[in-house]
Parts: structure tokens; sequence; C-alpha cells
């Protein structure tokens, strides 16, 4: 019965993204959202009291991790959706969410980060990229080769990559944005 309520899942998921790809444009010719199954890049990244984070500490758990910057207003946008996921997970202990700030423009961006998220009340687990060999604060971004952002990928428990969904689409509503990304953690919760 769990096998077909899993098929079920996969069907309905994978439906809604052809969906979306047939009525949205796509972003450097990569459709918005992504069935995956590669290994996530490893990472070690400071959070915004200056604690070393690294993804490997969260094996065995599901990670989404959403990349932003507080210039971003599809980021923006997408965030009530990601904070109403987040109290959806709260309780479970196997869902972890990390929000890495990248790309940011000002050279007081981590002031700006905590003012967007305390004037909004999001209790997001911050990481801040760090600066790559051009000298932007893109590193992990890269690494992930991302095509702009918001980008949220969905990370088994083994470090694989499951789901990648790129931008934010305005014409759904946020419970339907947790719906689906519920949907995308919950087929990753049962990848052996």
């Amino acid at each position: 019965m769990k096998k077909l309520l899993l098929i079920i899942a996969v069907i309905l998921i994978l439906v809604s993204i052809k969906e979306t790809q047939a009525s949205v444009n796509f972003i450097n010719s990569e459709p918005l959202d992504s069935v995956m199954s590669v290994p996530a890049p490893q990472f070690s990244l400071k959070d915004m009291s200056g604690k070393v984070v690294s993804l490997a500490e969260y094996r065995g758990k599901v990670v989404v991790l959403d990349f932003w910057a507080t210039w971003c207003v599809p980021c923006r946008n997408s965030f009530p959706a990601m904070q109403m996921t987040m109290n959806k997970y709260q309780n479970d202990k196997n869902v972890i969410f990390l929000f890495i700030d990248t790309r940011e423009k000002s050279p007081n961006y981590q002031s700006l980060i905590g003012q967007f998220l305390s004037d909004n009340h999001y209790d997001f687990y911050v990481l801040l990229d760090e600066k790559g060999a051009d000298g932007i604060q893109n590193k992990v971004y890269k690494t992930y080769q991302i095509p702009g952002i918001p980008t949220k990928f969905v990370i088994d428990g083994k470090g694989i990559i499951r789901f990648k969904n790129i931008g934010f689409d305005m014409n759904k509503t946020n419970e339907q944005v947790v719906e689906e990304l519920a949907g995308q953690i919950e087929i990753a919760k049962t990848t052996e």
C-alpha cells in the first residue's frame, strides 16, 4: 500500500511539473521544476552567528536548500509559503531547511538579512554563501550550477538531490506551493 501511495504521489508531482513547464517560461532552457537523482555537492558555510555548518551534518535527513538574496523580489514572494512549509514540518526532526543567502550586492548584507527576517517574522536558518574566485558571494551558488534565484533543492537522507525548483510561480497560492514542496519532501523521505 505504501509503495502504491508513493507511485501515485510521484505521478501527481510529475503531472504538476509538466503543467508548470507548459505554462511558465524556461530559464536557461531548464524546466522550472526538475526531478533529479544526483549527489548534492558538499559545502561548509557560516550561519548568521559565525558557526560553521556542513551539509554532511544532516546526512540521514531530508534537507531543503533555498538559495536567495535580500534584493530578490521572487525570493521574498516565496517566503510566506516557505515559512508555512517549515511550520508544517516543525515537529519532524528528519526534515531540515537551510536558507543560503547568496549574490548579495550590499556590503552590509548581514544586517539587511537580520532586519528582513525580524521585520517579517521569519525564523529561517540562514547560511551565508562565500565569495567565489570572481570576488562575488556565489561560491556554493556556482557549485550547484544555479541559473538564478530563488532556487530550491530537496535532498534525501543519502545526500542525493531529488528535486530542483527554479523561480517562483506567482499564479500559485501559498497553499499550492506548500503542497507541492511537501509532496517532494515526502518522496525524498521514502527513497532508500
